[in-house]
């Protein structure tokens, strides 16, 4: 327990590593959603075990939690068309907001550091796989709203008649942005989905930027400190 205690982000960062790989690969290849939607409250129930800490943080964030997986629930089970759209776009809010949070929370937990491990490492590499699947959350949201601001290359469009599939795509694309390798293969085409694009990439570098150098401030006021060689 105290080894997970002290390595908790490098769990978080397999976890997630994990969730996305699964994601990607496992297009109907269960043979249902029961699945993938457990791994996705599993990641949930993960980043809320370590991100939050405070009790106040822990409550916000597990009603947060609950509110998305029970609107996926809801969304599974009723099938009229009337309450599915709706649905969708209450759960993508709540991830985007869930999600925002723990990036939040992360960030100053690292900006509060005065000496910096190899876990709180791992914890600026968790945020910024949580910051991606935000993004992905917002296209998704941004998607359900206004059908068609993407342009998707032929093979992956079929992505779209889904609910994991749409998740994984934007996923997908979230994270190429984020670190703004565009490969072009899906590109948004209308607002507000371009606007998106363009701040998830310059916030991409800023994380880099600021986090790193943060770490790198820690890591030398840790080193010239009076007690570093205590």
């Amino acid at each position: 327990m105290m080894w997970l205690r002290r390595h908790r982000y490098l769990v978080l960062v397999l976890g997630l590593g994990c969730f996305f790989i699964v994601q990607s690969i496992d297009q109907g290849m269960t043979g249902g959603w029961i699945f993938p939607d457990l791994i996705l409250a599993l990641i949930m129930l993960a980043v809320l075990s370590v991100v939050f800490e405070r009790r106040v943080d822990r409550i916000i964030a597990l009603c947060l939690a609950a509110a998305a997986i029970a609107t996926r629930l809801a969304f599974r089970l009723l099938t009229v068309p009337e309450v599915q759209l709706p649905l969708t776009v209450i759960h993508y809010s709540l991830l985007v907001i869930f999600l925002g949070y723990a990036v939040a929370v992360i960030l100053g937990h690292i900006f509060t550091k005065s000496s910096v491990s190899t876990d709180d490492i791992l914890g600026a590499v968790s945020g910024y796989l949580i910051a991606g699947a935000a993004w992905s959350s917002l296209y998704a949201l941004t998607d359900s709203l206004t059908p068609g601001s993407f342009t998707i290359a032929p093979g992956l469009d079929a992505h779209l008649s889904s609910w994991h599939g749409r998740t994984a795509l934007f996923n997908y694309f979230s994270m190429v942005t984020l670190t703004t390798m565009g490969y072009g293969d899906v590109t948004p085409s209308r607002a507000p989905a371009t606007a998106f694009a363009m701040l998830e990439a310059v916030f991409g570098q800023f994380y880099i930027a600021v986090v790193v150098a943060q770490l790198v401030s820690a890591r030398l006021t840790a080193a010239v400190s009076p007690d570093a060689g205590n």
